[in-house]
């Protein structure tokens, strides 16, 4: 091992691997399947471990897997919706565990490493490495109505599952990685631990977070076109899909304001709360329409 990188001597103990069961009717079934592998990272000796959400969401049954092949249960603390976090927690024990860094006094060229589980069988746990720089540190975007005001982008790919910790240089853990984006200067998109550094007091002793007015939700999938947003899929007995919108449908207003861009949409959209009626206006076909949409917290529809 490189001398440079020894405290991952330390940190790949403290990274485990998450299998979920998701039952076959729980609305993320449908697109993110009922059985999930995932990477977590230990935070302490109360068993909280650090994820990314999509692994957890609906589960009902999760099982973690230390390093040293300890196998135990776990249940989900709390998911943020929002960020893309999750933190699920496994009985308290003696864990070696994750130093958390600061993730606002990144800069691009930065060192990263990922850590994550490689798992190909429950009775051989293998973490792996991967290490590159900071490329980019700028807004993201999604079509799933994500939206991230700053998120981590590395030239690190992510050796296994996703959920894993983006360490720094120095071994502390700067990020949670999300997603693969397969590009040579973006190989992977991580969310800022600052994100759950404000949130972490209130999910530890309330297991929910404090002082946040939840968002509306209406379960689109958009991709930006040259006359608007054109809704590419809808979940399923979501409130888009209730309310008749339709793929292909161009969304060109919400409430009256014109949306060209993801970002213009979500921003629009979160002005308002979960529970509030939205105004679209779409084009379909050579007609312009009015589609009322009552929206809902995306928390409550998954459950």
């Amino acid at each position: 091992m490189n001398g440079n990188l020894k405290f991952l001597e330390n940190v790949v103990p403290a990274v485990v691997s998450i299998r979920s069961h998701i039952p076959q009717g729980h609305p993320s079934a449908r697109l993110l399947g009922t059985d999930r592998m995932g990477s977590g990272a230990l935070l302490d000796t109360d068993g909280h471990i650090l994820t990314v959400g999509y692994v957890v969401m609906g589960a009902r049954t999760i099982q973690v897997t230390l390093a040293d092949q300890r196998r135990m249960p776990a249940t989900v603390v709390c998911q943020d919706f929002e960020s893309g976090i999750a933190v699920i927690q496994t009985p308290r024990g003696d864990f070696p565990t994750v130093a958390l860094g600061d993730s606002a006094a990144l800069k691009e060229g930065d060192t990263t490493i990922i850590v994550a589980a490689t798992d190909q069988t429950e009775d051989d746990p293998q973490r792996t490495a991967s290490s590159g720089f900071i490329s980019a540190l700028r807004p993201f975007d999604a079509y799933w109505e994500y939206m991230l005001d700053q998120a981590i982008l590395t030239t690190a790919m992510n050796p296994g599952f996703g959920g894993g910790p983006l360490l720094d240089g120095f071994g502390q853990m700067i990020g949670v990685v999300s997603l693969s984006l397969n590009s040579a200067k973006e190989m992977s998109l991580a969310i800022p631990i600052d994100i759950f550094h404000r949130i972490q007091g209130s999910i530890f002793s309330t297991g929910r977070i404090a002082g946040r007015a939840p968002r509306p939700w209406i379960g689109i999938y958009t991709e930006p076109v040259e006359m608007g947003l054109a809704i590419i899929g809808l979940i399923p007995n979501g409130p888009a899909s209730r309310a008749g919108m339709d793929v292909k449908d161009i969304i060109i207003e919400l409430d009256g304001v014109e949306v060209a861009s993801r970002r213009e949409l979500y921003t629009q959209m979160w002005k308002k709360r979960a529970g509030d009626g939205l105004v679209f206006t779409v084009q379909r076909g050579e007609e312009l329409t009015e589609i009322h949409v009552l929206s809902v917290d995306r928390a409550e529809f998954y459950g």
